[in-house]
């Protein structure tokens, strides 16, 4: 088989992870995932178009597989630009609004209430008009032209661009 086959490669990738098990059980003790019967296959998807959107498409496949688990699923969906783009930044705010991050509190960037370093704890704030999270003004690295032009006319953050 060419060693650019698809079903080749994931057949000696599937031999590589029970392999990986196989060798933690004997050193570590560790035995999850070692009974487990790996084969491997092909999943037919969509093909990234740009050179930017691999973690959309491999989280839009990725949640394809679990829900769709134990059978293997059609992926099937557009990769547009435009549409990476929305669903970029769709799943980046999947992922701030599952984690325990309070963005009412704390800066959108840094995660922190204070900004980041040893500088005086008083900072300046902008909140973003579309998504409604707050910033320090240092952590976007602006300048005092651009803090006032952000807290008085709209702005918006380096996500909803």
């Amino acid at each position: 088989m060419k060693l650019s086959c698809p079903l080749y490669l994931s057949t000696t990738t599937t031999g590589s992870c029970w392999e990986y098990f196989r060798v933690r059980r004997t050193r570590h003790s560790i035995t999850d995932w070692v009974d487990v019967k790996w084969k491997g296959g092909v999943m037919g998807h969509p093909l990234q178009t740009d050179g930017c959107s691999c973690g959309v498409v491999v989280v839009k496949m990725a949640k394809a597989v679990m829900e769709s688990f134990p059978l293997i699923p059609n992926v099937n969906f557009e990769c547009s630009k435009k549409y990476m783009k929305r669903e970029r930044r769709e799943l980046a705010l999947e992922i701030l609004e599952a984690s325990v991050f309070d963005e009412h509190t704390y800066c959108a960037m840094c995660a922190a209430l204070r900004p980041p370093g040893s500088g005086s704890p008083i900072t300046d704030w902008v909140q973003c008009d579309d998504c409604e999270r707050w910033y320090h003004a240092q952590c976007l690295a602006m300048d005092s032209r651009d803090f006032k032009k952000a807290e008085t006319g709209y702005w918006n953050c380096p996500l909803c661009k």
